[in-house]
């Protein structure tokens, strides 16, 4: 399951598409898939350099 990021405040969630608001901010954000698609990240499931 893809891993999501709001631009805004930093909130990273799981879920196939990113919401229409953030649940923590409460605003209308872009999210930033980070999902890491390497064998490097298979523990954690998103990639450290794009948080």
């Amino acid at each position: 399951m893809p891993e999501w990021k709001c631009s805004k405040c930093g909130y990273t969630l799981s879920a196939e598409k990113p919401p229409g608001e953030c649940p923590s901010c409460k605003e209308k954000c872009e999210f930033v898939d980070v999902s890491c698609y390497i064998p490097d990240c298979a523990q954690t499931g998103s990639d450290p350099r794009l948080k």
